[in-house]
Order: C-alpha cells, then structure tokens, then sequence
C-alpha cells in the first residue's frame, strides 16, 4: 500500500512526522509520501514560500528516512485540488492500493473539496484522530466502511478507516506563533528545522 499524507507543512513539525511514521507502521504501509500542497484551496494564504517548506521537508526527513516527500502539487503551482493529484498518483502506482491520510477537520468538511464523490473510485481514506468534539457521523456516502487494516489491504479502493494511531497535538500555527514570540521549539520541530527557521 501507499499513503499521501498532504498538507500545507507551514512549517513541518514533529506531529506531521510522528504522526505519518505511527499510521505507516499501523497500517503496514510500504511507502508514505509526505505532500506539500502549493497554495492551499481550504486554507489561509501560507507564511512561508514552496522553497522553504520543501526545504524544511528535505531536512525534516533525515530523521524519518521511512518517509518520503511527493512534489508534484508544488511542480504543477496553482491551487492544489486533491482529486487533481490522486488521478496522477493512480495512474503512476497502478494497481496498488493508494491509502489518503487526512486530518479530522477535513473529514468533516470532506463534502467541500473538488468531485469528493469521485475519491472512493481511487483510494482508501485514513482519518486521524483529534482531541475534543466528534463527527456526528463517521461514515461518508461513498465510502464503506473498513472492518479493519487487513480490509484495507483486500480491497483495490472505496474504504473509510479511522486510525488507532495515538493523536500528537501540534499545530502549524501554534508553531508560527511560538517563532513570532521568540519561544522555545524544541520537542516540537526538528533541530535541522529549527536552525532554518531561524535564517528565515
């Protein structure tokens, strides 16, 4: 199996990483791509160019080396529409099952995004979990739901599983506020990220 773990990484932290090795080992993923978005559809403008948060990426994943960075939505620029990316991720990883890891909030807001309707024709769904207000709902018209990780692996497309993974509460912006305030950001952001950030 794959896994595409998108997002703005504005900047990356150690929740994006601990978070995407904990669902690759769950999952028994073979590899999972870290993808940087170029500019954001559902999101405020970003604060820091594609350079620096592919290079962040970059320096980030020494330490993960189990993960990998896909740049093809920051190669393409524009407004990065998540359908876009999986029909080419499909048509490059042919007839292996593609699994998209997205957070809780964009569950719930899943019904916004591009020809939603059409994702279950081309990957599994991985939501991760969060801390406080649940979905009323957890289930998604046009996706099953997973029995379990090995279902994942009998079917091609279509399935909705919710992680086991154990949640990492970091945030980008609490991140960006903390660089603002000149606070300490160890135990959250790598100190290759670290050092960069403070020549940005």
């Amino acid at each position: 199996m794959i896994g595409i773990y998108g997002g703005s990484f504005d900047p990356v932290h150690l929740g994006h990483l601990k978070t995407a090795t904990s669902i690759k080992n769950e999952l028994d993923i073979e590899r999972l791509f870290l993808l940087p978005c170029y500019e954001p559809v559902h999101k405020q403008s970003l604060n820091y160019s594609s350079e620096q948060r592919l290079e962040m990426l970059s320096l980030a994943i020494q330490d993960f080396p189990e993960l990998e960075i896909d740049t093809r939505e920051i190669l393409r620029e524009g407004s990065s529409f998540m359908i876009d990316t999986l029909i080419e991720l499909v048509e490059e990883f042919n007839n292996h099952t593609i699994c998209l890891i997205i957070g809780m909030d964009s569950f719930i807001n899943f019904k916004t995004w591009k020809q939603w309707d059409e994702f279950a024709d081309l990957v599994h769904m991985v939501v991760l979990p969060r801390s406080g207000d649940q979905p009323d709902k957890k289930s998604l018209d046009t996706f099953d739901l997973a029995k379990d990780k090995d279902h994942l692996k009998s079917e091609l497309t279509g399935l909705l599983y919710f992680s086991n993974s154990k949640l990492i509460d970091i945030s980008s912006s609490d991140i960006r506020d903390k660089i603002a305030n000149n606070q300490n950001l160890d135990q959250l952001v790598p100190s290759s990220v670290i050092n960069l950030l403070q020549k940005i």
